[in-house]
């Protein structure tokens, strides 16, 4: 027995079944099996036609700003309050009390910039330390260091001196100013007899490159004989001006005697001593005798000073 069809939306109640003379009880749900005859002079129920449903593929087409046209303005609204509670937050949803007080983020940022922003500070006094040491103070500080020496490359900074810095010591500067430490080498011994030996070369050819061509034959002179025996300075300078000897000017004997003598090229009390020896290995001299020898104008004419030392060398 087939039913009749009832749209899902009709109420509960009998309805004319497919059988003449008959209904059937619908639920408002579904068809039930109980049948009763039509009453004699019942009016007769007209069931609706169901409407039928949109198929899937007519939904599928209607356009995108139809098929969404709820969804997207409540995705639209969502995205607006969540953006709005985030700048809530930011600009004042997290505020204290103080009006004034910056969000945790900002003042982080703040400080970390405060932290590289220069302060004043004073150059510290480094005079007297070595390199090393000073850069270790300056930079502590603060300050960046640049070393500046008269001569050669600071490398191995234990062995440079501090004189002095630009800006000196005391003043006022801001971290980041670059400070200028000058130095000077530290030398050995060994060093300083080397430098000293070099600066009276060069001053020697100095001072031979400036000579008139007397000076420089007195000075060849002069040096020759202290290499042929001993003289004091007053000996010396007769043997140079003598006509019995070389005859130069008295003037080009005086600078021959000074060159030697500014120059570390002659010791009178090594020539002294030196005289005394001869002296004793020639002839017997008792002290007295040979200190007169040493010092009288008829013999050798160094000093007293000179012959004292002379006689203290050779025993006396």
């Amino acid at each position: 027995m087939s039913e009749p069809t009832t749209p899902s939306a009709s109420p509960a109640g009998w309805y004319p079944a497919n059988v003449d003379g008959q209904e059937r009880y619908w639920d408002g749900a579904q068809w039930t099996e109980m049948l009763r005859p039509v009453a004699a002079g019942a009016p007769t129920v007209t069931v609706p036609a169901a409407e039928p449903e949109p198929e899937p593929e007519a939904a599928a087409k209607l356009p995108w700003y139809k098929r969404k046209a709820i969804i997207i303005p409540v995705g639209v609204l969502a995205g607006i309050i969540v953006i709005s509670s985030i700048g809530n937050a930011i600009a004042g949803g997290g505020r204290s009390d103080d009006a004034d007080a910056k969000p945790a983020v900002t003042q982080a940022v703040d400080e970390a910039v405060d932290e590289d922003k220069p302060v004043e500070v004073r150059v510290p006094e480094t005079a007297g330390k070595n390199a090393k040491e000073a850069a270790a103070l300056l930079e502590n500080e603060g300050l960046e260091v640049d070393f500046s020496a008269a001569e050669g490359v600071v490398i191995d900074k234990d062995n440079w001196v501090v004189l002095s810095t630009t800006p000196a010591a005391g003043v006022a500067v801001m971290t980041g100013d670059t400070i200028v430490v000058n130095v000077e080498k530290v030398l050995t011994e060994a060093e300083k007899a080397a430098a000293a030996a070099e600066e009276q070369r060069k001053a020697a050819e100095a001072a031979i490159a400036a000579m008139t061509l007397g000076q420089k034959n007195a000075v060849k002179s002069a040096q020759s004989y202290l290499s042929y025996s001993a003289f004091s300075r007053a000996g010396l300078g007769q043997q140079l001006t003598s006509e019995y000897g070389e005859g130069y000017p008295a003037e080009d004997a005086e600078f021959a005697i000074v060159y030697l003598e500014q120059n570390g090229l002659v010791d009178w009390n090594a020539e002294a001593a030196e005289s005394a020896k001869s002296y004793l290995d020639y002839s017997s001299f008792s002290r007295d005798g040979l200190f007169e020898q040493l010092t009288s104008e008829y013999g050798e004419g160094f000093t007293a000073d000179q012959a004292n030392y002379a006689l203290s060398q050779v025993g006396y």
